[in-house]
């Protein structure tokens, strides 16, 4: 469907805008927002001296070669910015953006688009493997430090993942807490590579160090004592530690990061961390820029689907439920640690890594084992649950566990 062809200008870009917005799976958040940006700003582009269209531009006229070279030069002069900036020039990756971006507007518009080459990528750098050691060295003695403030810890706990996985700050900040593996040895990244749309998003599980499970548990603990004080439930693995705002709304704490908080959570913890390290024997300063956490990094990954197959599960469920039966009884026996229980032990633990990696979530297995007898935060530990995620998981959704009162 493409837009009414009567409209004309700035009109007719907004609603070609909307019209790309709506194409559902298609269409990222991402660029649904560079969309609204590119056709906001090339509006603004036909009421300027220097641009040879004016609001009464047609369609076919405003996806011409001359009037896009045209929105495109004032674009990279910053002359169609809203606010003020120093930084004129927006370079090519902006450009390739735009360019990009009139392809789809001018598809919405039913028109042919004449647009000029897009610029080929910068290519980047590979961190060396001698610089990212540094870094996950760098990264390990802030884990040592008993005195580490909550934004140290949760920068800490994203750099060890971002540094296992190479996920973007995008990916990141999809992530919920559904997607750590009940052992904290796995991740679930949901891959949206940039430029593509969301139905060709895909799901990898990437194995994580000791030094992300470390991590990774401190924060937890940290992101659970903060959502006890705002009495928050989110499902979202990165939160904002204090009180923000989004524009003109405000932001409480316990809040998921977005990417742009992601990256000023990131910088900030990061600065300050260098101050207070510097000087330390063997301190590597940590980048500020999170891309270099990613770049080289080539983790070792298992596809998985994006949604359970609901037959599937019905199996793996029952598995995680049999499993279950079993090492509690064996647990009832009255003697721990036999060859009979670190078998049941072992058993239950694979059937619950199978269910999560199948993408079955933690509510549901934890009512199967709850049901299959294995009621307290000790049993849940020893079928693979680690506590501080089971505390992560009853503060954001409350599955059903008695409480601990009733725990015998």
């Amino acid at each position: 469907m493409t837009v009414d062809q009567s409209l004309k200008g700035a009109d007719l870009l907004r609603a070609a805008a909307a019209e790309v917005c709506s194409w559902g799976d298609e269409i990222s958040e991402a660029r649904a927002r560079q969309v609204r940006w590119v056709a906001g700003e090339y509006g603004r582009a036909l009421a300027h001296a220097d641009h040879p269209l004016d609001g009464e531009a047609e369609a076919r006229t405003l996806f011409g070669r001359a009037a896009a070279d045209s929105y495109l030069d004032l674009a990279a002069r910053g002359a169609l910015r809203v606010r003020r900036s120093a930084k004129a020039d927006s370079g090519d990756n902006s450009r390739q953006t735009r360019i990009e971006v009139l392809v789809l507007l001018a598809k919405a518009a039913g028109v042919y688009a004449d647009l000029p080459p897009q610029p080929d990528p910068a290519r980047k750098q590979p961190v060396p493997k001698r610089a990212r050691s540094l870094l996950r060295t760098s990264l390990e003695e802030v884990t040592d430090r008993a005195d580490a403030l909550p934004g140290q810890i949760r920068m800490l706990a994203i750099g060890a993942t971002a540094v296992d996985t190479g996920a973007r700050s995008g990916e990141l900040c999809a992530c919920r807490i559904e997607d750590l593996a009940p052992s904290l040895e796995e991740i679930r990244i949901v891959r949206r590579p940039q430029g593509w749309s969301r139905a060709e998003a895909y799901v990898e599980l990437i194995a994580l160090s000791g030094l992300s499970r470390t991590a990774l548990r401190r924060w937890l603990v940290e992101r659970h004592a903060l959502m006890e004080r705002v009495r928050g439930t989110s499902t979202a693995l990165w939160v904002g530690l204090r009180a923000n705002h989004r524009g003109d709304h405000p932001v409480p704490p316990g809040t998921p990061l977005e990417p742009r908080g992601l990256f000023r959570a990131w910088t900030r913890a990061v600065d300050q961390t260098n101050q207070q390290m510097a000087g330390e024997p063997s301190w590597v300063p940590l980048p500020t820029r999170m891309e270099q956490l990613r770049r080289g990094v080539s983790p070792k990954a298992s596809p998985a689907p994006r949604q359970p197959d609901a037959e599937r599960a019905v199996v793996l469920l029952d598995d995680v439920a049999e499993r279950g039966r079993a090492l509690a009884r064996v647990r009832r026996s009255g003697e721990p640690d036999t060859t009979a229980e670190l078998e049941a032990r072992l058993a239950c633990r694979k059937a619950v890594r199978a269910a999560w990696a199948e993408g079955i979530e933690h509510t549901m297995q934890l009512s199967a084992l709850t049901g299959a007898g294995l009621t307290g935060s000790a049993s849940l530990a020893a079928a693979g649950w680690e506590p501080a995620l089971l505390a992560a998981i009853d503060r954001a959704t409350g599955w059903g566990r008695p409480s601990k009162a009733k725990v015998v």
